[in-house]
């Protein structure tokens, strides 16, 4: 198993996640639920000079809103500097990618969960703009602008409530 991985591993054992390791592939696999759905998570070394980590949309998008769904995807990516979503037109698989590279030491454990939090985070946020894409046949602007729209709200509920900002585990969850 290359270091990456290794390091990956390191993360999932300090979150207590349930995971395997795909010998072939040299990457770990485990499931994930968030506020928005549960999807499947991969991470790992590339040729010793990235650590990624893909979270799998839960479905893949089927044939006829594939075009739709990759505008949806290029209006999320534009802009967004650390991460990005791709679509296999073959399938319509679809997944968030986080990297980071490295030369000759790979990145500290604290560096690594930090991004599988980004790349949960992210993942998370999106896939209602996704699956309402793809199941209720919104137009890409107006899920992302429905998405907009719904996150002020539940940002100005929260300050009208003045709670703490929680510390501590993460909201994620092994599944």
């Amino acid at each position: 198993m290359n270091a990456a991985t290794e390091r990956m591993t390191e993360v999932l054992k300090a979150r207590d996640w349930k995971f395997d390791v795909d010998e072939v592939n040299e990457m770990v696999n485990s499931g994930c639920s968030g506020e928005n759905g549960q999807w499947r998570i991969r991470a790992g070394g590339i040729n010793d000079t990235a650590l990624v980590i893909l979270s799998s949309f839960p479905v893949n998008c089927p044939e006829p809103k594939r075009m739709v769904c990759a505008e949806l995807l290029t209006r999320i990516n534009f802009g967004m500097p650390v991460a990005c979503f791709e679509m296999d037109f073959s399938d319509g698989y679809i997944f968030c990618k986080t990297s980071i590279p490295y030369d000759e030491e790979v990145p500290k454990l604290e560096l690594a969960d930090g991004l599988l939090s980004l790349n949960l985070r992210i993942m998370d946020r999106y896939l209602p703009a996704i699956m309402s894409v793809i199941y209720a046949g919104t137009n890409p602007a107006k899920a992302l602008a429905d998405l907009e729209k719904a996150e002020a709200k539940i940002k100005k509920a929260k300050s009208r409530t003045k709670q703490p900002k929680l510390t501590g585990k993460s909201r994620f969850q092994m599944n």
